[in-house]
């Protein structure tokens, strides 16, 4: 893969994950990614997105470490694994807080 598409594909993880960061750091969601019909918890929802631009930040990373072929497995599986999880906290995220 070129060099240039690489920085490209980084580009937006690196906001994904700069706005996960600014979620956990803050317990705020900024007002572009606010959904309005579901009360999103802050703390799921910055890890969810942290860990989503991660993945997308380690994939394109994967292709470039292919010299090593026990590397690039694993990082293609953190990689896979950071989505899962990540997709897991998002969803963790929707799910309403109970108050006792």
């Amino acid at each position: 893969m070129d060099l240039t598409m690489t920085v490209l594909r980084l580009v937006p993880a690196c906001v994904l994950a700069a706005l996960g960061i600014h979620t956990l750091a803050t317990g705020r969601i900024l007002v572009a990614t606010q959904r309005q019909r579901t009360k999103l918890r802050p703390r799921p929802y910055g890890l969810g997105q942290l860990l989503t631009g991660l993945c997308l930040v380690l994939l394109p990373l994967s292709s470039l470490v292919v010299a090593d072929r026990s590397l690039y497995y694993v990082v293609f599986f953190a990689s896979i694994g950071c989505l899962v999880a990540g997709i897991c906290f998002l969803v963790a995220a929707m799910i309403p807080q109970d108050r006792p």
